[in-house]
């Protein structure tokens, strides 16, 4: 997916980023990130490497209406890569993430994006 309804996602592809952190409480969810950058995004510069542009980021969701977390359960002598992204769709005051950390399904009120 390449950015999403949410202005401050246009010019980035979620898909290739990376979860770096998920932090959550009671009041909000952080999930700390490693945004691919395409070209168009302000942020944007020409990488060195065919790896593309990453900047270092946050997405905040707070006031919840719904949250539901299903952490990925790792059995003995299996690898997963955390930060992985399979989809993501955030849209609204509604996300879903489906990563290897595990699903995230939320409504939230409020959405904050932020690329460093």
């Amino acid at each position: 997916m390449t950015g999403g309804s949410h202005p401050k996602l246009e010019a980035i592809d979620l898909d290739k980023s990376f979860i770096m952190g998920v932090i959550y409480d009671d009041e909000s969810l952080t999930l700390e990130m490693d945004f691919h950058l395409l070209e168009g995004h302000p942020r944007f510069e020409q990488p060195d490497s065919d790896e593309g542009c990453y900047r270092k980021g946050f997405i905040r969701f707070a006031d919840f209406d719904d949250l539901r977390l299903r952490k990925t359960k790792v059995e003995d002598g299996q690898e997963v890569d955390y930060s992985d992204i399979y989809s993501a769709t955030i849209e609204g005051d509604y996300a879903f993430i489906s990563s290897g950390w595990g699903e995230i399904e939320l409504t939230a009120q409020s959405i904050q994006i932020a690329v460093d």
